[in-house]
């Protein structure tokens, strides 16, 4: 009779008022033959004796209650372990160390699963009930393999309300709209049953929003409308009350989004992308071990402040979303059980109180077939700790009692939840621009038609902007916008925004035409151009508008406004339009100039003087800023507006994952600056431009930069030509002479600062140094496009369709940054 080994668990016995820590004792022995087993040292002592029979093997495995009442979680003492052979009355001891576990602890198992109704099929696809979604319906199935392409939404809906319907314990979470709805369309027999989970709580409705957007690409205002209509069909037609933004797999975070989602009536969130990159601070590169997740700076509970000051207590998924899912694959419910208490063992580590989360499920994933039989066993045999199947709603109002109970607080952090996927922010720029530019054009549209409403009378668009809206919301998704989809998807989606443009650009230009009406004609009888501002604040801008042929626009004192002719259309540069208002300028019968040839190589206005190089490709070797007394915004020697290539990996070398991530090898291929470029100055009324044309034998790039007469910025353009679509990562490069400055980024309505990324690297020694690579709003009040063409003068992007061959001649403004003044010709 030997013992082999002693430890001091974690799991109580007991009742939760006097609850009794248990120790594990091995003991090899006879077969068949009964031990009596006691522990005992100071201020530990096991409740009566306990008696174990050794197995075929020859072993003891007994799990032994002791009391430790006056030792606090932590303490150490030395105990003595005595076994005695009940059939030969022999004894042994053995010394080990006691260790006071902490009780009270409750592990929340969360039921869930993942929806991408834009991923690798469309959502048409994946709410047709082409399949049947496994069903634990037996203990005894075999381990499953999963496969995230599998289930379809409607069998996963049926699948787990199926569950909850011979299963009382079994609960679990809903959340997208791109799901739900379909079912709730499509099965209304289904709704009563639904209504009744909710009611008494064992499926809470999730989310508050229509799917899980990636904010970081969007304005403010699609995630308002994201949280609308997600929470309108949660609430008004479910009659559910959503309470936790429900966020799994959102790559990376607005950090105005906690802000937007308090204001919205959320008081709580819940994701797994973000402070630690895309798999969290325990799996976070491929083909390590996992890493301990107590590394992390932060407890996994805390509260989530936006700019705004407004935040949400937030439970951040530290071994991802699929955490759980483990358990399903274990062959018996022991096994089963052991999964859960290694993964509850870990994320205790960095749980803020004795509540842990742990999401079970995954991609489409069924019903977890052990969770409810966990609930069961686990909770007959230990008091703590207590492994529950629940919803988010319960493990929050645990945390929150507890917090109160001892006086704490959640810890603040206003930290970026960023990044996640840097590639997702730079490929597939089609995407990004369609939904952009949409939303801009809708907000305007929906704005115009408001005021033509209440002023004219003029009919209210309503169906028309409320099915807009409901596409721009559906392209926000994180595997839309970001172009993480599959190339059927990217058709389908395509459609939807072309749809929206339609939509918003009929809305638009019916409600700014009624309103022009309103304040024209002047005096005169002159045909009047009516420029509208959608800006809150005054502004001197630039006015794209086709040619009116023959005819000038006149400022208030009958002067032309400063004006150019370029490609059938005027750029007229116009005054102080009110914020949100309007301005009707007469036409005058004249002409407009085209540019003209200038000399040097130099351009200015009344704010800068930009010089550029043609010995450096023609990159910017000055950039003053002249209201600042001539300052240099360069750095010394540098070049700005130059081209950087750099080679790709055509995968990530460690991830083995796709175009949303960057993935550059560290090599440089080409640098404008060592190239001799062609330079053209031109002028016009309107102001000064030069346009630059290099050949960098990868591809031939053409630049311009405009400095409009009047106007504080500096525009600029690089279009690319003959590219042959290698894996290369191009980047235009502005070395900025700002002291301890950080690019500035604009995050839905607010602005912050980020630290730099390093791209000149070697992706796969150095995986996280891309973290902020792009999206830097440019200083001094500029804007920039950058466009890639082939010989034919095809916009080329990762697609061979994009949405430039949708929207055709209205591409130029779809690039822009920023909302562009608007126009209505009224005739007399």
């Amino acid at each position: 009779m030997r013992v082999t080994s002693v430890e001091s668990t974690e799991l109580f016995t007991g009742t939760p008022e006097k609850p009794l820590q248990v120790v594990v004792v091995r003991v090899e022995h006879i077969p068949g033959r009964p031990v009596l087993l006691t522990v005992e040292g100071p201020g530990v002592r096991s409740i009566g004796e306990h008696r174990a029979t050794a197995g075929e093997d020859g072993t003891v495995r007994a799990e032994v209650p002791v009391s430790a009442e006056r030792l606090a979680p932590g303490d150490r003492r030395n105990i003595t372990v005595t076994v005695e052979d009940a059939g030969a009355g022999r004894l042994l001891h053995h010394a080990a160390e006691f260790t006071a576990a902490e009780p009270g602890w409750t592990m929340f198992m969360v039921s869930h699963f993942h929806y991408d109704p834009v991923w690798w099929n469309t959502q048409a696809a994946y709410t047709e009930t082409w399949d049947t979604a496994d069903d634990p319906a037996s203990s005894g199935l075999p381990a499953r393999t999963f496969d995230s392409r599998g289930q379809s939404g409607m069998s996963l809906v049926r699948a787990h309300c199926d569950l909850a319907r011979r299963d009382p314990l079994y609960t679990f979470v809903l959340a997208e709209v791109d799901y739900l709805k379909p079912y709730w369309d499509a099965f209304p027999e289904e709704r009563a049953f639904l209504r009744q989970l909710i009611r008494s709580g064992r499926v809470e409705i999730m989310g508050g929003t229509y799917n899980e957007p990636n904010t970081n690409l969007t304005g403010a205002e699609a995630t308002v409308r994201n949280a609308l209509y997600g929470d309108g069909f949660q609430r008004r037609i479910m009659g559910a009350a959503p309470e936790t933004a429900w966020q799994l797999d959102a790559f990376g975070h607005d950090p105005q989004f906690p802000g937007l989602m308090a204001d919205a009536g959320i008081t709580s969130s819940s994701w797994a992308r973000g402070p630690f990159h895309q798999w969290g601070p325990t799996l976070s590169v491929f083909g390590e071990e996992p890493r301990d997740p107590g590394r992390m700076q932060f407890p996994a509970e805390f509260n989530w402040i936006a700019p705004s000051g407004r935040g949400l207590l937030t439970a951040y998924m530290v071994n991802h979303y699929g955490a759980g899912w483990a358990i399903d694959n274990a062959p018996a419910l022991p096994e089963a059980e052991a999964a859960a208490f290694r993964l509850f063992q870990g994320l205790k580590k960095v749980a803020l109180t004795r509540n842990v989360l742990l999401p079970v499920g995954g991609d489409y994933a069924p019903p977890c077939r052990w969770a409810t039989g966990i609930h069961r066993d686990w909770n007959e045999r230990y008091v703590w700790p207590r492994f529950v199947s629940g919803i988010p709603r319960d493990f929050f109002a645990a945390v929150r009692a507890e917090l109160a109970a001892e006086g704490r607080t959640a810890s603040p952090q206003t930290r970026d939840m960023n990044p996640v996927y840097t590639g997702k922010d730079v490929s597939y720029i089609d995407t990004k621009q369609a939904q952009r530019y949409g939303e801009t054009l809708l907000a305007d549209a929906e704005a115009w038609a408001t005021l033509a409403s209440l002023v004219t009378g003029h009919p209210y668009p309503d169906a028309a902007l409320d099915k807009a809206w409901r596409q721009l919301v559906y392209g926000a998704h994180h595997d839309a916008i970001t172009g993480s989809e599959s190339d059927q998807v990217y058709v389908d989606l395509l459609t939807g925004w072309r749809e929206l443009y339609d939509l918003a650009r009929a809305v638009h230009a019916d409600a700014t035409d009624a309103l022009a009406r309103e304040v024209v004609p002047l005096p005169g009888g002159a045909p009047d151009l009516v420029v509208f501002n959608s800006a809150t604040w005054r502004r001197r801008d630039v006015l794209t508008v086709d040619d009116p042929g023959g005819l000038v626009p006149l400022d208030l004192t009958g002067l032309p406004l400063p004006a150019v002719r370029e490609d059938g259309r005027l750029r007229v540069v116009v005054p102080d339009v009110p914020g949100l208002g309007l301005k009707a300028l007469s036409l005058a019968d004249g002409s407009v100039p085209g540019w003209a040839p200038g000399e040097g190589l130099t351009i200015r206005n009344e704010f800068y003087e930009v010089t550029v190089d043609p010995a450096r490709g023609g990159g910017v070797c000055g950039l003053r800023r002249l209201a600042e007394g001539g300052r240099e915004l360069l750095r010394a020697g540098e070049i700005g507006n130059e081209l950087v290539v750099q080679e790709e990996y055509s995968r990530h070398p460690r991830f083995g994952e796709g175009p949303w991530h960057l993935t550059p090898t560290g090599t440089t291929a080409a640098r404008s600056r060592d190239v001799t470029a062609d330079v053209e100055v031109e002028h016009s009324p309107a102001g000064s431009r030069i346009t630059v044309r290099g050949d960098l034998e990868l591809f031939r790039y053409t630049q311009r930069l405009t400095l409009w007469t009047g106007v504080d910025r500096l525009d600029v353009t690089t279009s690319i030509d003959g590219y042959d679509g290698a894996d290369r990562l191009i980047r235009v490069r502005w070395p900025s002479d700002v002291q301890g400055g950080l690019p500035v980024h604009e995050v839905a309505d607010a602005v912050i600062g980020r630290g730099f990324g390093f791209v000149e690297v070697d992706s796969e020694r150095f995986p996280w140094t891309l973290d902020n690579p792009a999206n830097t709003w440019f200083g001094l009040g500029s804007t920039a496009r950058i466009a890639v063409h082939d010989d034919t003068g095809r916009l080329l992007g990762q697609r061979a369709v994009g949405v430039a061959e949708l929207i055709h001649a209205d591409w130029d403004s779809a690039g822009e940054l920023g909302t562009p003044l608007a126009a209505a010709l009224v005739r007399a």
